[in-house]
């Protein structure tokens, strides 16, 4: 009996100093190599071919709901909303400089540049969505400072006409974007739109509903709840 007793209290001593000696945590991933693997997942294309995959079944899915709004005998107003930073227009060369970090001040210049390029199928679906007759909506969580300088870059990029550019109110104090773009198109649909598609890169930006179908554009570089 007491060598069992000894057993057991051996055994439960060495489990217990496994048990210690173990790490706790789980060391992450070094910031110089994240910041790394998101410089090679933008330059290697994959990015590019990512996006691409979506903005191609988003417009396969806008055309098609097109063609059958046309074919009914009660068509629709039909639309679509857009967000703008990393769906719309591309920031990447900015966020590259300030390697991958927030800085408000900087990123509130950067946009008074009106400098930032289209990203492209993006562009090429809105092109799309006009010549089927649907409208298009620009929701952005940028502040109200910010929209005609938005107004002037979206030009400039190739985004040449909206049925509306909503940006955030001053007064909106939400820590989350989805409330305002759930809100804004609840508006937009009061104004007899059918949103048909609603496209961010953001899950705030497509969550809330009022839309028919949502499509996540990728952006691994930020998230704004």
């Amino acid at each position: 009996m007491n060598n069992m007793r000894f057993a057991i209290h051996t055994l439960f001593a060495v489990l217990c100093a496994a048990i210690i000696n173990t790490k706790s945590f789980a060391e992450p991933t070094n910031l110089s190599q994240v910041k790394a693997n998101l410089q090679a997942y933008h330059d290697s294309g994959a990015y590019l071919k990512e996006v691409t995959e979506v903005a191609t079944r988003a417009s396969q899915y806008i055309n098609r709901q097109a063609e059958l709004n046309e074919r009914s005998k009660h068509p629709q107003k039909l639309a679509i909303v857009l967000d703008i930073d990393e769906t719309s227009l591309s920031y990447y060369k900015h966020m590259y400089k300030h390697h991958f970090c927030y800085d408000p001040i900087a990123s509130r210049e950067e946009i008074l540049k009106e400098n930032a390029p289209a990203i492209q199928p993006v562009l090429e679906l809105y092109r799309d969505a006009l010549s089927h007759h649907v409208a298009v909506f620009f929701v952005t969580a940028r502040r109200s400072f910010a929209y005609h300088a938005t107004v002037r870059n979206l030009k400039v990029a190739g985004y040449k006409k909206w049925a509306g550019l909503y940006t955030r109110p001053n007064y909106y104090k939400e820590k989350s974007m989805a409330p305002f773009k759930s809100e804004t198109r609840a508006m937009i649909r009061k104004q007899g739109y059918t949103i048909i598609a609603s496209i961010g890169d953001q899950n705030s930006d497509i969550s809330g509903g009022h839309a028919q179908k949502t499509f996540k554009i990728p952006n691994p570089f930020y998230s704004i709840p």
